[in-house]
């Protein structure tokens, strides 16, 4: 996933995910008072808020999707909310902030209902982290059930298959089939050097950030709001890629796919897809000059905790440039053999030390001299 907030914020929704504490989580309180006669609505906020329950009850488990669901949904994704995952990859969206249920709207057999997951900031000014939209269908006899807000939002969107990829997109776009073509063979080069077997991806692309935001069923999620840019983000429970801005051909979120579930522990996944796929639009090569000048002027930054390290601006992550560049150290030092071996490190300090023999008091050193090697070798090159 490539994500990025503004420094300020970034650091106090850090802080808040870290000093989570369940006792200041609710159930969704309403916004507006929905009338006792309606016990249809009523039903529906109850099936709602007993889901979000869930997840405050069960913090380390997923809850039984089948309770909340339908068979068709369940059966075909390991995960059937595509707003869960939607703004922390790890962290499910409902634990990011306290609900509060904006309104609960019927619509024959459907309730809408929109909901903001907020926090307060250590100023005590609120921080909205997402604003969501669910949908629960109400029948006679049968059980009440989420509908995919995916399906809700399809009626405009159209899909097309190639090789082993589908391709989920608003009828509005041209499909670029060169694009998708050229995605064909990074895929199968991948494959083959890999020695592994297609996987069957659902890729769900739009023009714009917030166009994949508002299928997926949210309003608002505390990404958006910046300057657009190419970004993407892999569910890899479902074999699903979410991308704006980059078309047909985000492979950074691919490779996600296919290869974090053979290092579900080490530290350089994402360096590992930004070392294929490059990162919002660009390749390694191109983030690597920016941040070796970056560092040339900021000789006072010290490299000891890539976790401490912000965005440089809108596109440059320099944490991911970084265990990007590790990655290409170990491949071009032994091929593919060299580069599983750092992958199956489950610690950046132990991968430096027996890999590289650097201690961290000399990490800032080996990764400044790394930078910059790579920088001048690549000069003027994307």
């Amino acid at each position: 996933m490539s994500l990025r907030i503004l420094r300020g914020i970034l650091f106090i929704f850090s802080a808040l995910i870290i000093n989570y504490d369940s006792t200041s989580y609710g159930q969704g309180d309403i916004n507006n008072p929905i009338d006792p006669n309606d016990t249809e609505t009523i039903k529906a906020v109850d099936f709602y808020r007993n889901y979000l329950a869930e997840f405050r009850i069960q913090k380390a488990s997923l809850p039984d999707f089948t309770k909340y669901w339908s068979a068709d949904d369940c059966k075909r994704y390991l995960v059937p909310d595509p707003e869960l995952f939607g703004v922390d990859a790890t962290i499910p969206t409902y634990l990011l902030g306290t609900p509060r249920i904006l309104y609960a709207r019927p619509a024959g057999n459907i309730v809408h209902i929109k909901t903001m997951f907020s926090r307060n900031d250590s100023n005590g000014r609120p921080l909205v982290i997402s604003i969501t939209n669910h949908y629960v269908m109400l029948k006679d006899h049968i059980p009440a059930y989420f509908i995919n807000p995916t399906l809700v939002n399809s009626n405009q969107w159209t899909f097309k298959r190639i090789r082993n990829i589908t391709y989920y997109y608003p009828s509005s776009h041209h499909f670029d089939r060169k694009k998708a073509l050229s995605m064909a063979k990074k895929v199968i080069a991948l494959e083959r050097e890999w020695e592994i077997s297609p996987v069957d991806i659902h890729y769900y692309f739009a023009d714009t950030r917030e166009e994949i935001e508002h299928f997926r069923g949210f309003d608002f999620t505390i990404s958006m709001g910046n300057r657009d840019k190419p970004s993407g983000m892999s569910d890899g429970a479902n074999n699903i890629v979410y991308c704006g801005g980059w078309g047909e051909n985000y492979f950074h979120e691919v490779v996600h796919l296919y290869l974090n579930k053979y290092f579900p522990q080490s530290p350089l996944t994402e360096g590992l897809a930004v070392f294929y796929g490059g990162s919002m639009g660009h390749e390694l090569p191109w983030h690597v000059k920016r941040l070796y000048e970056y560092l040339q002027s900021h000789r006072e930054i010290k490299l000891y905790s890539l976790d401490d390290l912000v965005y440089l601006d809108n596109f440059t992550n320099p944490k991911s440039t970084i265990l990007g560049l590790l990655c290409d150290k170990a491949y071009n030092a032994g091929r593919l053999d060299a580069l599983k071996r750092s992958l199956n490190y489950v610690s950046l300090s132990a991968l430096l030390q027996q890999e590289y023999k650097v201690e961290a008091d000399d990490f800032d050193t080996f990764i400044r001299d790394l930078v910059a090697r790579y920088a001048l070798a690549h000069n003027g090159n994307e």
